[in-house]
């Protein structure tokens, strides 16, 4: 039987992580980059970011220059052991951009496995695994930095 411990903490990571989706759409970085720890690794099919604030960077310059964004995520699953804990998530991440050459949408679907540890009482994500399911539409609406 979960606990109330157990049962809230449940909340609070599937709050976090459907709360990050959105502050991304909304450009809320300073939102965003708090539901990772100070010494997050984000790994994803292109390779590998450390730290908060790089994390944040990489959303910043695929998701500024667009015209919207919109991230789902949903079929969380959450397992918490004590003030550590590991969810994994569906996502869904439509990207517009009119300027784009071509079409001007791009989908990505695919899997968060997330490790989080809960410090002073507040979850954080401490490492984000991204895996791709599928993409379709136009690459080239997500602008490349150099």
């Amino acid at each position: 039987m979960p606990t109330h411990d157990d049962l809230a903490s449940w909340q609070a990571i599937h709050d976090l992580i459907t709360a990050g989706a959105q502050a991304q759409d909304r450009h809320d970085w300073d939102f965003y980059g708090n539901t990772f720890s100070p010494n997050a690794r984000y790994v994803h099919p292109k390779g590998e970011i450390r730290g908060r604030e790089a994390i944040v960077a990489r959303s910043v310059a695929a998701l500024e220059p667009l015209d919207a964004s919109q991230h789902l995520v949903g079929s969380i699953v959450v397992h918490v052991d004590a003030d550590r804990a590991h969810a994994t998530a569906y996502f869904v991440g439509q990207h517009v951009r009119a300027a784009a050459p071509g079409d001007s949408l791009f989908v990505v679907a695919g899997t968060y496995d997330d490790e989080l540890a809960r410090v002073n009482g507040i979850w954080q994500i401490t490492q984000r695994t991204q895996t791709y399911s599928w993409r379709q539409g136009n690459p080239d609406v997500i602008v490349r930095s150099s």
